[in-house]
């Protein structure tokens, strides 16, 4: 008996002193994001559409020190669609979202940031592990789906309808990385705020470097141990295919973390230099 009571004052010391949890879980009628088609070459777009209303998920997010929202880009590769070395398109865009939701969101308990942009996820092809990564800023200092995030979402408006697009970029003649842009509905109160504008927008690879334009240096990294950003891609390549995807992630003041679904939003041709 006496320890019966003892658990059970213990039970009671815990809920007092935690509390019940708070969890904001906005269903699938509340936000939409999806991709749109692209409006220029060489570019990806897709739409972010918050739609929460007076009621428990938008008034934990008014009470919570949170800006809102907060999108993220990731991206993967392979040799494209006259090679053997190409993913479906379910594998795009049914297997390698479900491989980030096992991960990262498998419940709205077990939800989790993504605090590395090495190898957030992977799909295994004929016997090759094909990983997702995360798009960085220039410094690599960017990426965390907690503290820092590449573009936030100010829900007090309580409605962002916005696209966005990333642009392929020349860096150099041997290099290229990506430009951010994004069209806000309301400018006089922006929906989007972007973390990595004192760089003109521009985002990276996930070691914070530009991507390579030289068939010599991509063979090498297909070749390393150290590097699997190109592990589905055939040695010598003369063109590659950069998949991208948007996930947006929140957290606040309660007691989960909450991720949408990843979304493909489609690929951009790479021809490579064949010096």
């Amino acid at each position: 008996m006496k320890l019966k009571l003892t658990f059970l004052l213990l039970a009671s010391v815990f809920f007092v002193s935690c509390g019940m949890p708070t969890i904001f879980a906005p269903s699938t009628s509340e936000y939409t994001l999806q991709k749109e088609p692209p409006s220029i070459p060489d570019s990806v777009e897709g739409k972010l559409e918050m739609r929460l209303s007076a009621g428990p998920n938008y008034d934990l997010l008014e009470n919570s020190e949170t800006k809102g929202p907060s999108l993220m880009f990731f991206y993967t590769f392979d040799s494209g669609i006259d090679s053997e070395y190409q993913l479906t398109p379910y594998e795009l865009t049914y297997t390698m979202p479900s491989k980030f939701k096992q991960a990262f969101n498998k419940d709205i308990y077990g939800a989790k940031p993504v605090s590395n942009p090495k190898e957030v996820a992977y799909i295994e092809k004929e016997d090759v592990k094909v990983y997702l990564y995360g798009v960085n800023s220039s410094t690599g200092s960017n990426f965390n789906a907690k503290d820092q995030y590449v573009l936030t979402a100010n829900i007090g408006n309580k409605a962002a309808l916005d696209t966005f697009k990333l642009v392929k970029v020349d860096a150099s003649p041997e290099q290229y990385s990506l430009q951010l842009s994004w069209t806000d509905t309301s400018p006089s109160t922006p929906n989007f705020y972007s973390t990595v504008q004192s760089s003109g927008n521009m985002l990276y690879s996930f070691n914070g470097n530009s991507f390579p334009l030289k068939q010599s240096e991509i063979n090498a990294l297909i070749n390393s141990n150290d590097n699997t950003e190109y592990n589905f891609v055939e040695n010598y390549p003369t063109k590659v295919r950069l998949h991208l995807y948007a996930a947006f992630f929140i957290s606040g003041q309660f007691s989960n973390f909450f991720w949408s679904d990843l979304v493909y939003l489609d690929s951009i041709p790479i021809d490579l230099l064949s010096r």
